[in-house]
This record gives C-alpha cells, structure tokens and sequence, in this order.
C-alpha cells in the first residue's frame, strides 16, 4: 500500500468521524442541560444530590449523565454539556436511566442501553451495558427497571489510562435503543481535566469535512492527468 492510499484512508476515517459527531449533535437538540432527575431523583449511595444532569426523556423514559469531583458537593455545574474538573482531583460519572416519569411503567424489555467513555488524550476507549448488575447499579422500588450509579474514571475495570495530574478531556455518553416508538434517546458529557485537550465544535468538524473533500478531488484530478509514453 503506497502513501497515498494510506492518507486518503485516514483522512476518510477522520472524516467520517466527523459526520457522525455533527449527526450526533443535531439529534440531542432536545436534550436538557444542568438539570434535575425526575422523581424519585438521585437515590444510590448517600450524600448525593439531585441536579446538574444532562437529561433526555423519550417516550416516557428518562436518561441522565453527569460529572462530578469524587466526594465533593455541591456538584460541578456545568457549561451546557461540559463539565469542568481541577487538576488534581479525581471525577465520577453518575448516571440514570428511569422508565416511569410518564406516571406509567414503559418496559425495557427490547431496549438495549450502552455507556461508553473515550479518553482523548490516549484513544482508550471503554462500552459497557449499564443494565449489568456487575456494575452495582441501584433499583428503585417505585420505578421497576430503573437504574442509578455512579462509576469513578480511576476504576480499574474502565482501563483508561487515567493520570489526574494532567490535562486531558473524556467523552462520556450513555444511549438506548429500540425504544417503545422505535426512538433513541442519547446524552453526552464532555469532561474537561485541567485546560483540556482541543475538541472541535460542530462547525469547525463541517468546516475540515469540505476541506478533506477538497483533498480528495485534488487527488483524484491528479491521478487522471497526462500518461507519459514509454519507449
């Protein structure tokens, strides 16, 4: 494989990446920022209080993601979906997946939840399903099927290379599917340790899209150039 063709295949992976995060984030535009949990509110461990969540409620189902310094409130309050962490201190992310804030209970049955936390400054990249009971999560009793926890990023299980002495960002983002309506509900924090690493805003990933395309056609116009004759 000659350079050419490894570069056109990197810059397609960039920019098909970079679709998907602008695809990403036009289908949270309803979600609410800095926000309470619907009844019962947050009910695992103790000394937790409700508030600064991203939510999305679909169909009757509520999901919520935050980050939080390990042991410390009030919480982080958050700049829409970003929260910010001090050097030196060590975050949780806490989240929340309630199928009753509609006053009736909507089953789970067929909807398949996923959490997945990347850290940007080494590529490592960490899915589970939040439903496994691996995972310590609590039950509400007035709400069957819901589930709370809270998971520190320095946890071993999560094999995130995770240093809190140094900048660094996370994308952490809890979804379902096959909702009852066919719907997909879907928050995203982004966690910013000390100054961060650089995330490109939506605009400027659309802006470096026509600018790989512009590559691309300078590329191929290149290749459908003159033929030399050989002897």
């Amino acid at each position: 494989m000659n350079k050419r063709s490894i570069g056109l295949g990197a810059l397609s992976a960039v920019a098909a990446a970079a679709a998907a995060l602008v695809m990403s984030t036009s289908a949270q535009a309803q979600v609410v920022y800095n926000a309470d949990l619907a009844a019962p509110g947050v009910y695992f461990g103790s000394g937790n209080p409700n508030g600064a969540f991203a939510v999305d409620t679909v169909d009757g189902v509520e999901i919520g993601l935050r980050a939080k310094i390990s042991g410390v409130a009030p919480q982080v309050v958050p700049v829409a979906n970003l929260y910010v962490i001090p050097i030196g201190d060590t975050f949780n992310f806490d989240y929340s997946i309630n199928p009753d804030v509609g006053g009736s209970q909507v089953s789970l049955a067929s909807v398949t939840a996923l959490l997945t936390v990347t850290n940007l400054a080494n590529g490592h990249t960490f899915s589970y399903d939040p439903f496994n009971p691996v995972f310590g999560n609590a039950t509400s009793l007035s709400a069957p099927g819901a589930i709370q926890n809270s998971e520190k990023i320095s946890f071993n299980f999560l094999g995130m290379g995770y240093d809190p002495n140094l900048n660094d960002t996370f994308n952490i983002t809890l979804s379902l599917t096959g909702l009852p309506n066919g719907d997909t509900a879907s928050v995203t924090n982004i966690v910013q340790v000390g100054t961060g690493l650089a995330v490109p805003e939506p605009a400027t990933w659309a802006m470096m899209i026509v600018g790989f395309a512009g590559i691309g056609a300078g590329l191929r116009r290149a290749r459908k150039g003159p033929v030399s004759a050989t002897a």
